[in-house]
């Protein structure tokens, strides 16, 4: 091939660009570098020590059930492997599969939350809380509404989360007092049952369990408390493990296992605003969020306590899902490949799935409006039976020279699939993506010719079909110009 005027002859070259990136937007909208509806895979050959990285299409959400039978606000979801059942709330309706529990709840909006008690309590029960009662579900689905009116020291409000931990059950207020059951009572509440935590001088904000651990997130501190076996509250505080880092909103917090994460309030490095956080049981708290997730973190303000998160395993993924109302938009954060990327919906920006659960291998995820419960699997390529976009968006490429560069060829690698793939460049700073050329996905050599000449330019890649994606790298023939 001839080179073009003004192009260096002797250059030609093939540049190889893993399909890997982190998020990189410098603020809050949807140029630069980014990922949306994948998951990114990493091998490594241990003869070698090669690595190959793969961006792989998300699962698709496939209809499960629909509880209410029509669209409801869903609330929360959990499967409790006492019953084999999966319990969800909408609107203010607690259901055993698709059956009604005939109760209603005290609230008709916000999270609710989920605890069992052991199979050897004298009680086997689940414990839905709305955050002003409780309800308990026995093992034959027999729903009881638990309030002051039951025992004048029942803890209302509460914050919601509750907590079973060595047949106690505990619940908290924001005043910092966490309210605990006498062992084994489920229903007996005592006025002097509490501990509170007052290391800082914060606002509660929510509780949970960590191993042999009960964890107390202030709006500015963490306090962490084990089983004492003393009267009253059995708790005492572990000083050494507290923390000067607290909780942006209870909302924002989902476990999985031994894994906690939450997006943070920061004055203890200096109040530099939102982080996300985690903890897992072998090791310390550590920020998993990168400056470019926080910046929509911090852009949210008081909407903030209307986002919502869960964790699962997905996919072989561990993931934590956060949904921002402001910005509208999901970010998911993979354990697996400690990396950032973006789900979004059909028709919209934010994914739907507002809670998740998981039994018997099958992960079930819940729709914010629309009163559906899907299940989330691999060999699914659509959600709810519609097509859905991947779209792998580049960092801007000068390779290295402010010089002319001329594409004179376009290599995808990435397993043969269905239909084709859209490819288009933006040489303007992500102002404009120009007209789509389209690669067909079931050839042996997914190729693009000439590309044109380009300073500084960055790719789009998008595939809407119902199909398997695994894409690994795109290689680029690059001529260098002298000026």
């Amino acid at each position: 091939m001839a080179a073009q005027a003004g192009f260096q002859q002797d250059f030609p070259s093939t540049v190889d660009i893993p399909l890997a990136g982190v998020p990189l937007q410098r603020g809050t909208g949807t140029v630069d570098q980014r990922s949306v509806n994948i998951l990114y895979e990493t091998y490594v050959n241990p003869i070698t020590g090669g690595k190959t990285f793969y961006a792989v299409k998300r699962p698709g959400l496939a209809n499960s059930t629909q509880p209410p039978a029509g669209a409801a606000t869903g609330r929360g979801l959990y499967a409790w492997g006492a019953t084999g059942k999966i319990y969800s709330v909408f609107n203010n309706k607690i259901y055993s599969g698709t059956t009604d529990l005939t109760v209603t709840l005290a609230a008709s909006s916000g999270r609710c939350w989920f605890a069992e008690s052991g199979a050897g309590s004298s009680a086997q029960i689940l414990i839905v809380s709305d955050g002003t009662d409780s309800y308990h579900i026995t093992t034959s689905d027999v729903a009881t509404q638990i309030d002051e009116t039951d025992d004048a020291q029942y803890p209302t409000p509460n914050l919601g989360p509750v907590v079973f931990y060595d047949d106690y059950i505990f619940q908290a207020k924001s005043n910092g007092e966490i309210w605990n059951t006498e062992p084994d009572a489920f229903t007996s509440w005592v006025g002097t049952n509490f501990k509170s935590a007052q290391m800082y001088g914060d606002d509660l904000e929510a509780i949970a369990r960590l191993k042999d651990m009960v964890v107390a997130f202030g709006k500015a501190s963490t306090e962490f408390f084990f089983n004492n076996g003393t009267t009253n509250s059995p708790l005492l505080r572990i000083p050494a493990n507290a923390m000067q880092l607290g909780m942006a909103t209870k909302n924002s917090l989902a476990q999985a296992g031994d894994t906690l994460v939450w997006v943070a309030e920061a004055p203890g490095v200096g109040d530099g605003g939102r982080q996300v956080w985690a903890i897992e049981a072998s090791r310390n708290g550590f920020r998993i969020s990168t400056p470019a997730i926080e910046r929509f973190l911090n852009a949210e303000t008081t909407s903030m306590s209307s986002c919502t998160a869960w964790m699962e395993t997905v996919a072989g993924h561990l993931i934590y899902v956060l949904n921002l109302s402001s910005a509208n938009r999901t970010f998911v954060y993979d354990f697996t490949s400690k990396s950032w990327t973006e789900w979004s919906a059909i028709t919209a920006i934010k994914f739907p799935g507002i809670a998740a659960t998981s039994l018997n291998g099958t992960v079930y995820v819940q729709d914010a409006t629309n009163g559906r419960i899907y299940t989330l699997l691999p060999t699914t390529y659509q959600d709810s039976g519609s097509n859905f976009t991947v779209t792998l968006q580049t960092d801007k490429y000068d390779f290295g020279t402010p010089m002319a560069k001329f594409q004179h060829g376009f290599w995808l690698i990435g397993d043969n699939t269905t239909s084709t793939i859209n490819v288009s460049e933006a040489d303007d700073d992500y102002t404009t993506f120009n007209t789509a050329r389209t690669i067909d996905m079931t050839a042996t050599r997914k190729y693009l010719g000439m590309g044109g000449m380009f300073f500084q330019r960055a790719y789009q890649i998008t595939y809407t079909q119902n199909a398997a994606l695994r894409l690994e790298k795109m290689v680029l023939g690059i001529d260098v110009g002298n000026g």
